[in-house]
């Protein structure tokens, strides 16, 4: 039977090509009539692959199905990149899942792999969750070390979700292993895709060498290695897949174990898979793309973060955007449903007062504090509840491109994390993404329908849209912070 796709060491091969062509830096020349798909490509750091079948993972009750499936479909290996891992129900099933599921396997084969990569911060943070997975058969290391220095005052985190089964199938977006991601009842609304397809190889080799990077920097020979040479290593590793002196440490796993081929194409969308890395690149490839996006759009730009501190070189696109009477829309939280407080939420106001004075639609999530109160007196058990704050982080461009990442699109992620996404060009796929958020803005009111049949209870105004009124409190709140926030942007 004649196969489909590429071959393990031709993807590879492609791939590193790709990153020797293009360089680390973007060239300086650009054809005037370069379309959105080669933009990706070329200030992407990436390559298109076809024959993908995608699926988007909005309801968090199907973002949860959905990795359990991916569990129980294993037979070889199972990958996963987190930042947190909390402890409490639904980080503890997903435990009690991979652990179930690694210890059946290991019966049949005692050459199955489970492996879990997490942000150093992050597993001091939820230590007794990694604990527990380490614990339940998965080998878990730190990506990075505290020593790292990526700034005088914190260090650059891992901030990238994936979980990879068999190499085959591969869920990448914002969700990390906790209540707030999948439960129902309160949760935040966020995005991922489950793919299938010759994507889910790029997403791998990126898991591959970020374990193997973990690896390399566990020597003890590192507290002797400067900066330089840390970064030379690692910028070696992803250009060639060999560290300075030849060395591959990915080499054994190039083979039909972990990366199988396809006997029949899974699906026809082309994604594009996007990562950064501060070590690997000065800045985030993601970042520079974003802002030429935003340049090359001639209809509507939808953008979705929690924390919308964007660069000024992003905002000052969105704006130059609007004059060329492209529909900006910007959804991020009010006060209400702030994720982060304090100076992290204030470091978003100079961006969104910028937007929303250039005529940016900039819809701020506000979640009802007494909504579960009046739910519970009404007596109602609806199957899920309104979000009570937006964690999804996805930028739609005209009625084609769409980017699922989980990058917050701002100053962290593009200098200092770790992030991976992907770019899905698909018109379906962008008018699924269109129609949730044109729904988000229709929630002025809300009309929560009980499953008991009558009762309903109206919940007001659950996004608002900011004005003058709003900027002008911004503002004030700023006040003499503002200097203060501009001059430390980058911890935001």
């Amino acid at each position: 039977m004649k196969r489909v796709g590429f071959s393990p060491l031709t993807a590879f091969s492609a791939a590193i090509i790709a990153v020797i062509l293009l360089g680390w830096s973007s060239p300086a020349w650009a054809a005037e009539d370069e379309d959105l798909t080669e933009l990706v490509v070329r200030f992407g750091k990436t390559r298109w692959t076809e024959d993908n079948s995608i699926e988007l993972l909005a309801d968090p009750r199907r973002a949860w199905e959905a990795r359990l499936d991916l569990l129980e479909s294993a037979k070889s290996h199972i990958f996963i990149s987190t930042y947190s891992w909390h402890v409490n129900e639904y980080g503890t099933r997903f435990r009690d899942a991979l652990a179930e599921v690694v210890r059946s396997r290991m019966e049949e084969n005692d050459e199955f792999m489970a492996r879990c990569l997490a942000d150093a911060t992050g597993m001091k943070m939820f230590s007794r969750a990694f604990d527990a997975v380490r614990t339940g058969g998965a080998d878990v290391r730190s990506y990075n070390r505290t020593s790292w220095g990526m700034a005088p005052m914190y260090d650059g985190r891992m901030h990238d979700k994936l979980l990879i089964s068999d190499g085959r199938e591969a869920i990448v977006g914002g969700r990390n292993y906790s209540d707030i991601y999948f439960n129902p009842q309160k949760w935040w609304l966020d995005f991922g895709v489950l793919i299938e397809g010759a994507a889910v190889w790029d997403l791998q080799m990126i898991f591959l060498k970020s374990w193997s990077v973990s690896m390399d920097l566990a020597n003890a020979k590192q507290f002797a290695w400067s900066m330089e040479h840390i970064r030379l290593r690692i910028r070696s590793l992803w250009a060639t897949g060999r560290f300075p002196g030849g060395k591959s440490p990915i080499e054994e796993y190039l083979n039909e174990r972990f990366f199988p081929d396809y006997e029949n194409p899974p699906g026809d969308t082309r994604v594009a898979v996007l990562y950064d890395n501060s070590m690997v690149w000065d800045r985030g490839p993601t970042a520079a793309l974003l802002v030429e996006l935003v340049k090359a759009a001639d209809a509507e730009i939808d953008i979705m973060t929690p924390f919308p501190n964007f660069e000024p070189v992003l905002t000052n696109a969105l704006i130059e955007a609007m004059d060329r009477g492209v529909l900006v829309r910007i959804f991020t939280n009010d006060r209400e449903a702030a994720i982060r407080g304090g100076a992290i939420r204030l470091a978003a106001f100079p961006t969104l007062i910028q937007l929303v004075d250039s005529g940016a639609e900039v819809w701020a999530w506000k979640a009802n504090p007494k909504l579960l109160d009046e739910v519970i007196t009404a007596d109602c058990a609806p199957a899920i509840m309104p979000p009570v704050a937006l964690h999804g982080k996805v930028a739609r461009f005209d009625h084609e491109l769409t980017i699922v990442h989980s990058s917050n699109f701002n100053i962290r992620s593009a200098y200092y994390n770790t992030e991976a996404g992907v770019a899905v060009m698909d018109r379906a796929f962008s008018a699924r993404m269109k129609s949730l958020f044109d729904g988000l803005v229709t929630l002025h009111n809300f009309d929560l329908r009980c499953t008991n049949g009558d009762r309903q209870v109206v919940v007001d105004k659950l996004v608002k849209l900011l004005g003058q009124d709003d900027v002008e409190a911004m503002r004030q709140e700023l006040g003499s912070k503002r200097r203060f926030l501009d001059g430390m942007s980058m911890l935001w």
